[in-house]
């Protein structure tokens, strides 16, 4: 199963903008059903999405999970400056169905004040009701190409 991971254009916009160092903010992942429908022109804020992210029940926690160890770094060899993190996990009680992945930073406030960075998309609705981990490629979840 291949995923799909694509930037949100204003969440990009986001981070080129901000003068602080991204390594210190709160990075989330949430899921969201197929009901969601990212747009990478106009999703911009968490709150594009919350009526189509999964309940806070067996398993899920409303908000996502917060990622560990990202890190925005520059590969010289490719000309690439990356976003990685530890792989996320979730321990589902029953069976929870999505479609999508959110990041987002979390600000702290209100949602509309919590900018959308990139959306996954599965392809299909996911169907599971077990231990899920998301394996992050080692090179990182995201790229951008600096040539």
């Amino acid at each position: 199963m291949a995923i799909t991971v694509k930037w949100f254009g204003l969440g990009l916009q986001y981070l080129v903008d901000q003068p602080a160092d991204m390594e210190g903010v709160t990075v989330k992942l949430a899921l969201a059903t197929s009901s969601f429908s990212p747009n990478i022109d106009t999703t911009d804020f968490r709150d594009d999405f919350t009526a189509n992210e999964l309940s806070n029940a067996s398993g899920y926690t409303t908000g996502g999970v917060t990622l560990s160890s990202v890190l925005w770094s520059y590969d010289s060899a490719s000309d690439q400056v990356r976003l990685d993190f530890d792989d996320p996990s979730w321990t589902f009680s029953a069976s929870r169905q999505w479609r999508y992945g959110i990041v987002y930073i979390d600000t702290g406030g209100a949602d509309s004040t919590d900018p959308t960075i990139a959306y996954l998309d599965w392809g299909t609705t996911q169907d599971v009701s077990t231990a899920y981990t998301l394996t992050i490629d080692p090179a990182g979840l995201l790229y951008l190409d600096v040539t």
